[in-house]
């Protein structure tokens, strides 16, 4: 089943027109891998899938881990569930209102995830985009006075579970928490890309705080410009496959009264990153 890519921006991101993820041969498996890795970003439109068939395409693309968190709205332990949608007051899925500032999913484990995958079963009017950043351009535009700056340099990641800014982070000593490098080589191609974030990097290490604070607050702006970010305007049934390595996202504010159901499978990487 042969499809085309469309760009999705200048930036970052493709759509694969005309793949099926319920039917595709091998060989279509390899070049959608290929368009991944090339792009960092991928878009299919297809019908909502069901739990199982989105399982099952995934299960083809990468090892899957299983979700932190189970939801009932969920029929498998693959699925987490990212929703604002309560039953009885209560929330039933993950991370489920308002905007959500940019950052890499499970920055802060030792091994984080390789890359994430959201599928859209119901959206909001509007609002609710979903923003992905190139940081192999974010590190690369970077001015050689930074870079010399964070050459070999670690960083401390942390996250509050359910905090979308930082500055909502309540963070003890329990917390979950890894040192990655600021930037990182990744394998497959080679190329250096930034690996921190707004959200989730608190501090460089070895860097006096305040010092600290400055620069990465310097380069969260850097990687935020919109030359480097493509915006994804939700329609029902997308999927979106993003490399967790090298590129970044946010999610846009958008009214809490309307129902968000996405249904989210993460891949898991078999390295830390270096």
């Amino acid at each position: 089943m042969p499809f085309t890519l469309r760009p999705l921006s200048p930036a970052i991101g493709a759509e694969a027109v005309g793949f099926d993820p319920r039917h595709f041969t091998d060989a279509d498996r390899d070049a959608l891998k290929q368009a991944w890795l090339d792009n960092l970003v991928m878009l299919i439109r297809t019908p909502v899938l069901s739990d199982d068939e989105f399982v099952d395409f995934m299960s083809r693309m990468g090892q899957i881990e299983n979700a932190r968190n189970l939801s009932p709205l969920s029929t498998r332990e693959e699925v987490m569930i990212i929703s604002n949608i309560r039953q009885n007051g209560e929330t039933v899925g993950a991370l489920p209102d308002g905007e959500l500032s940019f950052h890499f999913d499970r920055v802060h484990q030792k091994k984080p995830t390789r890359a994430s995958v959201l599928h859209a079963v119901e959206i909001p009017d509007k609002g609710g985009e979903t923003c992905f950043a190139n940081m192999y351009q974010a590190y690369e535009t970077l001015p050689d006075v930074i870079k010399e700056k964070i050459a070999g340099r670690m960083a401390l990641n942390t996250y509050d579970y359910g905090a979308t800014s930082a500055s909502k982070k309540v963070i003890d000593e329990d917390a979950q928490a890894a040192i990655h490098p600021i930037v990182r080589t990744i394998p497959e191609t080679g190329r250096k890309a930034l690996f921190v974030s707004r959200l989730m990097t608190d501090k460089i290490i070895g860097m006096p705080e305040d010092e600290s604070r400055a620069l990465l607050n310097l380069i969260s702006d850097h990687c935020e410009q919109p030359h480097l970010i493509y915006e994804h305007k939700w329609q029902v049934g997308d999927i979106l496959m993003w490399d967790n390595r090298c590129s970044t996202h946010a999610r846009m504010d958008f009214d809490g009264s309307q129902r968000r159901l996405m249904k989210r499978i993460a891949l898991a990487d078999a390295v830390v990153p270096s």
